[in-house]
């Protein structure tokens, strides 16, 4: 009898262990996927830094990102609507999706590209990094919520970070427009905040995947457009390196690193998540080093170093770390 229970506890500890075993590796690959999407990310402003040496100018960019990104995401939509259990959609939802879509890969978009015309790779990622903190701002100004102490502490602190950092940037030599870029990237943070706010529930509803394929595809119709009206939707007439580097933009700092923070946030959750972000403007500064040639000053270190722990903060504090 005792020798049964004995065998019987032998297998339990076996397969907790192995239940635990397989929990770590999830978490950990999760942990890698986040990684390496806040790396794409982050590599973003530097492929676009480098498409403009080549004279592009900033319509035809977006028009190149759009275009190369288009056959994906409808080929993703299509193979979501062969899932079974997939939500219905209604016209208003779609609509919903396109316009939030428009708002974040159009808008946001150009005014972050036309602000690269003007300021560093890094800068750029820092003052879009802040976008938080717009979410608590604009959730106080129109959700009603109110805006906790801790909160008011982390706002002041990011805002210190930026302003430092500003002025280690300007300190670099002639800044031409600097304000002008630096106002248009903020603005780019402001109106994708209204979007994070904006999807809400519908994300959860929908899915993460569909919801971003179908803000993409939405998205595609006006920067079309724009290209159209123009430069007569003129864009294949670049060099071979331009497509290189756009395959770049594309894979490795748009449709990538959306996938895997999906599969990331599943795997490790919204907390951890937020936290890994935190490697996101670090890098950029290390990849405007080596590709660009920016420099780094100690002042504008310490700017980022006060930026990332005032969003640590607003984070942490958030998730209820």
């Amino acid at each position: 009898m005792n020798e049964s229970f004995q065998k019987i506890n032998l297998v339990n500890e076996a397969q907790n262990t192995e239940s635990i075993k397989r929990a770590t590796q999830t978490y950990w690959i999760g942990v890698i996927m986040l990684i390496i999407a806040n790396v794409g990310f982050s590599f973003k402003a530097i492929t676009i830094k480098l498409l403009y040496r080549y004279h592009l100018d900033t319509v035809s960019v977006i028009g190149l990102r759009m275009l190369f990104s288009l056959p994906i995401y409808v080929g993703v939509l299509l193979w979501l609507r062969t899932q079974k259990n997939a939500p219905s959609l209604s016209n208003g939802d779609v609509l919903k999706i396109s316009g939030l879509g428009v708002l974040s890969y159009y808008v946001s978009s150009m005014l972050d590209f036309l602000g690269l015309q003007y300021i560093s790779a890094s800068i750029e990622r820092l003052v879009l990094f802040t976008y938080p903190t717009m979410v608590v701002l604009i959730s106080f100004l129109f959700l009603e919520k109110k805006i906790k102490r801790y909160q008011v502490f982390a706002l002041i602190i990011t805002y210190i970070g930026v302003v430092i950092a500003f002025v280690a940037e300007r300190g670099l030599g002639d800044q031409k427009n600097f304000l002008l870029g630096a106002s248009l990237v903020f603005g780019c943070a402001i109106t994708y905040s209204v979007y994070v706010v904006g999807t809400g529930e519908m994300v959860q509803r929908i899915g993460s995947i569909r919801f971003s394929a179908i803000a993409m595809i939405g998205a595609t119709i006006p920067a079309l457009i724009h290209n159209y009206f123009s430069n007569g939707l003129n864009l294949f007439q670049f060099s071979p390196d331009v497509y290189k580097l756009t395959v770049s933009l594309v894979f490795v700092s748009t449709v990538i690193p959306i996938f895997l923070i999906v599969e990331g946030i599943r795997r490790v959750g919204s907390t951890t998540s937020s936290l890994i972000g935190f490697i996101g403007p670090v890098s950029t500064i290390y990849f405007a080093y080596i590709f660009l040639g920016e420099h780094v000053t100690f002042l504008q270190m310490v700017g980022t170093v006060i930026v990332i722990y005032g969003i640590y903060t607003v984070s942490r504090r958030s998730y209820k770390l």
